[in-house]
Parts: C-alpha cells; sequence; structure tokens
C-alpha cells in the first residue's frame, strides 16, 4: 500500500462553483489522485496523492490546463492586498437593481405591445449584433475557451440561445439573453468575493508575531516560529498569539472570537487561553500547548473555510445531473 501525501495547493482565477468544479476534475484525472477538494472562498485546493505518481508541477500543469494558476508559494504565501468591494458595491448593486428592473419591463411588456419589432425596426442588425457581442464578450471568451479545453459550462447553452436568436434577426432577445447572463456572473462574483473577504477579516483576527521568552530575554518573532512549550508574554491590548495555559499573572480578557461571549472572564494561574483572545486588562505569561492551524481559532478558521465543502445530498445530486445534462442537451 503506497504511503499518501495530502498537499493544499493555492489556485487563482477561480470566480464561480463552476470553476471550483473544472480545478477538480482537472486534478482528479492525474494519475496518483485519490481525492481532491476545491475551496472556492479559500482559494485552495486539498489534494489527497501517491507522491510516486504525481507531484506538484503535474498538478500546476492540469490546473494551467484547465484554465486557472497555481502560484509560486512564496508568492501564495504574500499577504497582497486584494480588492474589497464594500466601498462600492451597493451603489452598483442598486445601478444593476434598477437596470434590471427597466429590462425586466421591457421585456415582459415590451413583447406584449410591440416594442421588440419597433427596435429591431430602428436599429440597423449590423449595429444590433455589434452590441450583443460587445457586451456578451467575457461570456462568449469563457465558453470558447471550456469549448477549447472540450468542456460544456452553463453559459454554453445561454450562448446557443443567442446564436439562434441572431440566425433569426431577432438581435434585441439576443441582447436580453446576455444582459441575464451578465447580470448573473456579477451576483456570483460579488458573493464569492463577499465570501473570501469573511474569511480574510476572520484569518486577520489572529496576531501574527508573539512575544517569547529565550534565553532570559523578550523576543518576538513570527507565530509560525512559536514552538510548543515555549513561554508567551501577553501585554495588556495585545491579542494571544497561542493556545496555553497562564503560568502566572492575571488578566481580563475579550474571548469573544471564540466563544461569541462579549462579557470578558478573568484569567489566572492554571486557567486555559486561546489565540485570538484580547487581554484587555492585565498582563499574562503563557505556557505555549498548540499553535497556528492547531490552535481552536485555526480550527475554527479551517472549518469556516471548508464549510462549502461540506454539501448537502441534493447539492451533490445536482452537480451528478448537471455533469450529464449539460454534454446531452448542448
Amino acid at each position: 500500500m503506497p504511503e499518501l501525501k495530502t498537499l493544499e495547493i493555492p489556485v487563482k482565477g477561480m470566480d464561480c462553483a463552476e470553476c471550483s468544479m473544472h480545478v477538480q476534475h482537472a486534478i482528479a484525472a492525474l494519475p496518483g489522485v485519490k481525492s481532491v477538494t476545491v475551496l472556492l472562498a479559500a482559494e485552495r485546493a486539498t489534494v489527497q496523492l501517491d507522491p510516486a505518481l504525481v507531484d506538484l508541477p503535474m498538478i500546476r500543469q492540469a490546473v494551467a490546463g484547465a484554465g486557472y494558476q497555481v502560484p509560486e508559494v512564496s508568492a501564495a504565501a504574500e499577504q497582497t492586498p486584494t480588492r474589497t468591494l464594500q466601498d462600492f458595491t451597493r451603489p452598483i448593486l442598486t445601478i444593476f437593481g434598477v437596470v434590471f428592473g427597466v429590462v425586466l419591463f421591457v421585456v415582459v411588456f415590451g413583447e406584449w405591445l410591440g416594442w421588440f419589432e419597433k427596435i429591431t425596426t430602428w436599429v440597423p442588425f449590423p449595429l444590433g449584433v455589434g452590441l450583443v457581442l460587445l457586451f456578451g464578450f467575457p461570456v462568449f471568451k469563457n465558453v470558447i475557451q471550456a469549448a477549447l479545453r472540450r468542456q460544456i459550462i452553463a453559459h454554453t447553452l445561454m450562448t446557443l440561445g443567442v446564436i439562434a436568436a441572431l440566425a433569426v434577426g431577432e438581435w434585441a432577445t439576443a441582447a436580453v439573453v446576455v444582459f441575464f447572463m451578465r447580470v448573473g456572473d456579477y451576483a456570483e462574483h460579488f458573493t464569492t468575493e463577499r465570501a473570501r473577504k469573511a474569511v480574510r477579516d476572520l484569518t486577520a483576527l489572529a496576531p501574527q508575531t508573539a512575544r517569547v521568552e529565550r534565553a532570559g530575554a523578550e523576543v518576538e518573532v513570527p507565530v509560525a516560529d512559536v514552538v510548543v512549550g515555549e513561554v508567551v508574554i501577553v501585554r495588556p491590548g495585545e491579542k494571544i498569539a497561542v493556545d496555553g495555559e497562564v503560568i502566572s499573572g492575571q488578566a481580563t480578557l475579550d474571548q469573544s472570537a471564540i466563544t461569541g461571549e462579549s462579557m470578558p472572564v478573568e484569567a489566572g494561574p492554571g486557567v486555559k487561553v486561546y489565540a485570538a483572545t484580547l487581554a484587555q486588562l492585565g498582563s499574562l505569561r503563557v505556557r505555549t500547548a498548540q499553535v497556528g492551524a492547531d490552535t481552536t481559532f485555526g480550527r475554527v478558521v479551517r472549518m469556516v473555510e471548508e464549510a462549502e465543502a461540506n454539501r448537502a445530498d441534493a447539492q451533490r445530486l445536482g452537480d451528478r445531473f448537471a455533469t450529464w445534462y449539460l454534454p446531452v442537451v448542448a
């Protein structure tokens, strides 16, 4: 029985659930891969594999073939700022809501009142086709790229509908279909970015450095360099960087990041304390028991990141059905 190895691989370029499925299928097709879990919000794939048959360069090549990227470890580790949508999503969503309402009104009442025929008459057909191609370019580009990879996506069917509408001269109908596809894409990208921001904000609650006692002196080191058994110093207003037991000192702790309880608790010698909790008053000396991902807070973050992988049976059935349905219908 070969010894299996588990790799956690960052994956960039995923914007939707369909993207994560493409990455999962690309990696799972490699020989030696036993299981794959792709986390869209965390932008990460967890792969269980036989290292004698498959390695990271092969996985990177497979992901690139699916249209996504596996950055180098050093680049993935850098905390590069990513754009957040908090400051401008509300006005954009408002605009989209207004436009969506107008288009819906046109679709429902326009057909009844004969507006589509008038628009088709007023606007030259070549200009209408140009507008459809211009505004639908991102969608059509994804469909073509998927076709080159021998994949059929949900937009493939919609694109066939657009082509059919243009073939019979109904460019206005094709434009409405393109609009709904773009709105759907934007909504999915928006929710994905919000989920990623929530994970980033949660991760940011944990301190990145810790003050430890080494050779009789206090030294500030990255949390990853703290060794189990070392003594960590926590001063007033600082967050505890590790899970451990208080060996001296007295402090009032805000443990809401772990327990959700807003009331502070008292901590003294013999009391267990947790990473990401805030020392509001007093100072502590804590003997380290767990560090990083092994802490209670680290496990909470992990569960949040992996929540999307724990799908209901109905979701799994829908995914399997879509795998067969799309190629048959297309």
